[in-house]
């Protein structure tokens, strides 16, 4: 590995963090699923074998948070659906494309947005998780070549390397 390849962690602020999702914005993803608990993946880009895996060159992990899903109408699912109704919802999205990403203040909150009228919203599991002095990432962005864009509440968003072992207070 090059010297120039190393990427240290780096915090960043979220308008810089958004930078990061122009590769992906109006682009479908190929996969959508549900994963352990409440946990989402959305897949974009090429196929790339990882072990006995399939992910995408950029892979978006909705990890340690409550979320919700607005349609046009209103309330879809969120994070405590029945497990049936949130995969069979969530798998549609394979075929909408994501139009825009938005952090909230201190990244209490993300939004996705696909085809402008689906919204995903990622926020803490609850005001203790917020001010919680080493909070969890509530989602991670796996970009090429071998980075993550990481989030954290109270503005604690990171830019690290995907091979390597992360510090938890990084």
């Amino acid at each position: 590995m090059a010297i120039t390849d190393r990427v240290p962690t780096m915090r960043i602020t979220s308008r810089a963090a958004l930078r990061y999702f122009q590769p992906v914005i109006g682009r479908k993803p190929w996969a959508v699923k549900l994963g352990w608990g409440s946990f989402l993946t959305f897949e974009f880009g090429q196929r790339v074998r990882q072990g006995e895996f399939w992910r995408g060159t950029w892979h978006l992990w909705i990890y340690m948070c409550t979320w919700h899903l607005d349609g046009p109408r209103g309330l879809l699912i969120h994070s405590e659906s029945p497990r049936p109704m949130i995969a069979r919802i969530i798998r549609r999205f394979s075929g909408y494309r994501l139009s825009t990403v938005e952090i909230g203040p201190r990244a209490s909150w993300t939004r996705l947005e696909f085809d402008d009228k689906y919204r995903l919203t990622c926020t803490p599991f609850s005001r203790e998780e917020e001010m919680d002095s080493d909070p969890s990432y509530y989602w991670i962005f796996f970009m090429p070549p071998h980075r993550t864009l990481s989030v954290r509440p109270r503005n604690l968003i990171t830019i690290n390397r995907s091979d390597e072992p992360r510090k938890r207070n990084s």
